[in-house]
């Protein structure tokens, strides 16, 4: 059958697909456009398939708020050249879009029609960017306080996202120097009170043996073993952590009568 390069080149604005794979489904439709176009489709999930073994170290994290939920979805690549492709960014989107309806922790708890509809829409993408993609985590939950900031870095591979109740008339500024201090800090756990006991019982037991091997006097171990523990409850809890503006402020400090901090979350990529 004769296709015209017209009809191909109008498949392939529409597609994105190589001119070669575009006369092809023409051929098979018969010079039908649409059918074409779902020839291209199975075609390019089938090929999808061969490729998601190949690692995806770069890619977006991104987030939709809508209901009193939010959704935050990291979606991985290979190169960087293909995440900050529109198609990407637009596939990103589209799978918030989709998951916004299901509350759950992780993509694994989806229901099966859910992670294929996901799926299918990823291996659309892969087809046409030639690159694999992966959902590499994702939740969506209720929102557990009266408000959410949430602080996207450059490039979208690192966001940080806090619930709080206000307080005071306006926290904005306070807000987004915690949510700066979450991205740059790394904090593990909101209060001292959020640190499981048996993880506190551990580190208390490894620095009463540290103390033990220096030879320190029995006597000072208590004082010493507290020192330990509030140094490390700087580094790992975001109320003790000191403010990377001023050092001589804790986040708490920060917060005090302007803002209750009911949690957080911090996801990003590796590099």
């Amino acid at each position: 059958m004769n296709i015209s390069v017209e009809l191909v080149k109008q498949l392939r604005d529409i597609t994105m697909a190589s001119l070669k794979d575009c006369k092809e489904s023409l051929v098979e439709a018969e010079g039908d456009l649409n059918k074409a176009q779902e020839i291209l489709k199975k075609k390019g999930i089938a090929s999808a398939g061969k490729k998601w073994d190949r690692e995806t170290k770069e890619g977006k994290i991104g987030y939709l708020i809508k209901d009193k939920k939010i959704a935050v979805v990291k979606l991985g690549c290979e190169t960087d050249f293909v995440a900050k492709n529109d198609l990407f960014t637009n596939l990103v989107q589209s799978v918030l879009d989709i998951a916004i309806n299901h509350e759950v922790s992780s993509f694994d708890e989806l229901d099966d029609s859910v992670k294929t509809q996901i799926n299918e829409t990823i291996a659309e993408i892969i087809a046409k960017l030639g690159e694999n993609m992966k959902v590499l985590q994702l939740f969506v939950k209720t929102i557990p306080s009266e408000d959410v900031f949430v602080y996207t870095h450059a490039g979208s591979k690192l966001i940080s996202v806090i619930y709080y109740n206000s307080i005071a008339w306006d926290v904005s500024e306070e807000i987004k120097k915690v949510a700066l201090q979450v991205a740059a800090m790394d904090p593990k756990h909101l209060t001292i009170d959020h640190i499981p006991a048996e993880h506190i019982s551990l580190m208390t037991k490894e620095f009463e043996e540290e103390v033990k091997a220096s030879g320190k006097p029995e006597a000072v171990m208590p004082s010493i073993v507290a020192g330990k523990l509030n140094k490390k409850y700087s580094e790992i809890v975001l109320h003790e952590q000191g403010y990377m503006g001023d050092e001589t402020q804790k986040i708490k400090n920060i917060i005090e009568g302007k803002a209750t901090l009911i949690g957080f979350e911090r996801i990003g990529f590796a590099n």
